[in-house]
């Protein structure tokens, strides 16, 4: 489960990047890029679900730190404050939200990739255990 959190995790990260590039085509005067934006966000949402859906039983085995659950989870509850927001146009929240969740992002990929995060969360047996 592992490698498929890792797949989902990298693939939301890139659709999470394309955001602020299909908003900066709308603001550029390209309409129809909202509706791309609007899209993107709801595969966003979606990737974010099936994230933290995997990242649960990763963490009960002791894969992962428990934080790689708790941002996942914090990501996903955000991502929904996004979109309405977004929908809202309340866009006092949307921008600036949308940087506090690339923080978010920041701190979930180290900890999803490294190798070290594993080792770390589980001891090593000393011998004679």
């Amino acid at each position: 489960m592992l490698p498929a959190l890792r797949v989902v995790a990298v693939l939301h990260a890139l659709s999470f990047l394309a955001q602020p590039i299909l908003a900066g085509f709308f603001l550029s005067g390209q309409d129809t890029a909202i509706d791309s934006h609007a899209t993107n966000g709801m595969i966003l949402a979606t990737l974010c679900l099936v994230m933290t859906i995997l990242a649960f039983p990763v963490w009960r085995r002791g894969l992962v730190p428990r934080a790689v659950f708790t941002t996942a989870a914090g990501l996903l509850v955000a991502e929904m404050v996004q979109m309405i927001a977004g929908f809202s146009h309340l866009m006092w929240l949307h921008i600036p939200l949308g940087v506090i969740m690339m923080g978010g992002i920041a701190t979930f990929m180290p900890l999803v990739m490294r190798p070290q995060a594993v080792a770390a969360v589980r001891p090593v047996a000393e011998a004679g255990e």
